[in-house]
């Protein structure tokens, strides 16, 4: 038995291509964090880190580069940052002393009602192009590609810190 090779026509228009607009729409999004934090002298690059750690104050700094996604010398450059600026303290882990545990400063919980603002601002103006059902479906299967993409382990995590908040 000869198997036949398929061939996949390439597409005529970037438009057609997911990765296109995944890429402008990280871009913009980026772009807007920036400007909103400006001010709070936070980049685009430190943004999910303090989003994680106002989920789970105190993680292990391995565990926030595994759940991000991120490799550990960009996390350690994010959290660096972070901790120059007096977002966060890096703090030796009691049941590691190779570790480090990263919590939140009352400077970070002080600007998290502005954070939370940027980023549902942004959700919302990016969604009032579909209607309530359409949000829904888009954002399930967004999330659905997303862990098919990504194995972060957020579902362990969530369980260890005794669950989605």
């Amino acid at each position: 038995m000869r198997l036949v090779e398929r061939v996949i026509p390439l597409k005529k228009c970037p438009d057609e291509y997911l990765g296109r607009w995944f890429s402008i729409l990280y871009r913009m999004s980026m772009s807007h964090v920036t400007q909103g934090l400006k001010e709070y002298n936070i980049g685009s690059g430190q943004v999910m880190f303090l989003l994680e750690l106002y989920y789970c104050d105190g993680v292990r700094q391995e565990e926030l580069s595994t759940l991000l996604q991120i490799d550990r010398a960009n996390t350690t450059r994010a959290i660096a940052k972070l901790e120059q600026e007096g977002y966060v303290e890096r703090h030796p882990d009691p049941d590691d002393g190779r570790a480090y545990r990263i919590f939140l400063t009352d400077k970070a919980l002080q600007i998290k009602p502005d954070l939370f603002e940027l980023l549902r601002s942004w959700d919302e103006n990016l969604l009032s192009a579909l209607d309530s059902e359409e949000q829904e479906t888009f954002i399930a299967l967004l999330k659905k590609m997303g862990h098919l993409a990504s194995d972060s382990k957020r579902c362990v995590y969530c369980h260890l810190s005794g669950g989605c908040q």
